[in-house]
């Protein structure tokens, strides 16, 4: 998509973005990072942001499919007891 005229300027800028924000701290902590990096569920953070990064870092397949996985578990987890939390709250 770098290649055409339309996405040049919108890949750029997420690449760019993506690598500034979280790419150090992957790079630094590897597939714990990108765990991390998943498991957080804020916007920024994520299953499409972790392949992001995982892809322009050059992270193995074998080594980024699981760890975003499990990240992705992990912020599954949180979310569902999070809203189970608001929700017992509100109705009591």
């Amino acid at each position: 998509m770098r290649q055409t005229k339309l996405f040049k300027g919108l890949v750029d800028k997420l690449t760019n973005r993506s690598l500034n924000n979280h790419g150090h701290k992957i790079q630094k902590y590897g597939t714990l990072g990108l765990i991390i990096l998943v498991a957080i569920p804020l916007p920024g953070t994520g299953v499409w942001s972790g392949s992001l990064i995982a892809a322009l870092l050059d992270v193995r397949f074998k080594w980024a499919f699981p760890a975003i996985l499990i990240g992705n578990f992990i912020a599954a987890i949180l979310i569902v007891l999070l809203s189970n939390g608001v929700v017992a709250v509100l109705t009591s």
